[in-house]
């Protein structure tokens, strides 16, 4: 497990968050919506690219501010009310080099503020609990890290295989209900869950065509990608550990009496394909 920081300065709140999920690895938050106050919306808010795709509503970051104080106001109160409510996800295909399309999910723009919102506190918890083989959409760590930390093992010179897998349609395959019953392991906040529940279950609107997936997240969306790692963190890094390294296969012994691990698991990512919508860049 890792005590990595978050990519940005966290309040002395979320920073009471974070010590406490280091202090408590199994202990669970009772009270964490409150945290997303009129403040920590508008970090959010500064946190989104002024330049990325607008979503449904057409609203971009330039004319949301223009009465931030005002909207942010209102978007919280209605958070707090229980009365706010998710726009549909506008679908954009991306060219890709052989000739398919990715699908991208566009958020609009105050959906995008209250996604990085919750963003911010889910990450105060889970960074303490990932553990050191995760690499991908982790703040201070890259598919770079992952790159040397399996040349590290390699050049100790005991490896014989090393096995790539790639999960196809990861985002759009996900079980919604596994994941929020993943998510109760840290978080038992009912308000928070309901926000996260709003950013699940969202509508898409694919040009003329509107739906209503059963399953998955929406690529593209700001949260997906946390909530990716969540989802792996507990079915594929902490299995690994627990059924490999601490089980049956777990160890032999070196010359010294010491464990070695026979396995070693680096994960890069939780689908290679994903994007942000925020790094769309003007998509019409």
């Amino acid at each position: 497990m890792t005590d990595a920081s978050t990519s940005e300065n966290l309040s002395p709140e979320l920073m009471k968050v974070v010590e406490r999920a280091q202090r408590e690895r199994e202990g669970r938050f009772h009270s964490l919506a409150h945290l997303m106050d009129v403040p920590a919306l508008e970090r959010a808010y500064h946190r989104i690219r002024k330049d990325g795709a607008v979503g449904v509503d057409g609203v971009t970051k330039e004319k949301y501010g223009q009465k931030l104080q005002e909207n942010l106001e209102n978007l919280h109160e209605r958070l707090k009310a229980k009365q706010y409510r998710h726009q549909p996800i506008r679908r954009v295909h991306i060219p890709k080099d052989n000739g398919k399309t990715r699908p991208i999910g566009i958020s609009a723009f105050e959906d995008r503020v209250v996604q990085d919102a919750v963003r911010a506190v889910l990450e105060a918890i889970y960074e303490q609990d990932f553990l050191d083989c995760s690499h991908g959409f982790r703040p201070g760590r890259s598919a770079h890290d992952a790159i040397r930390a399996l040349d590290r093992v390699v050049h100790q010179g005991e490896v014989n295989w090393i096995l790539e897998a790639d999960i196809v349609s990861y985002f759009d395959s996900l079980d919604r209900t596994e994941l929020m019953k993943l998510i109760q392991v840290r978080v038992a906040d009912g308000s928070l869950l309901r926000i996260i529940g709003k950013c699940l279950h969202v509508g898409v609107l694919d040009g003329a065509d509107y739906t209503e997936p059963e399953k998955g997240t929406i690529q593209g969306s700001g949260l997906s990608p946390l909530l990716g790692n969540i989802y792996l963190h507990y079915v594929l890094d902490v299995w690994f550990e627990l059924q490999l390294l601490r089980g049956q296969w777990q160890f032999s012994l070196s010359a010294a009496g010491e464990p070695r691990s026979e396995a070693r698991l680096v994960q890069v990512a939780p689908p290679s394909e994903s994007k942000n919508a925020s790094d769309v860049e003007e998509i019409p």
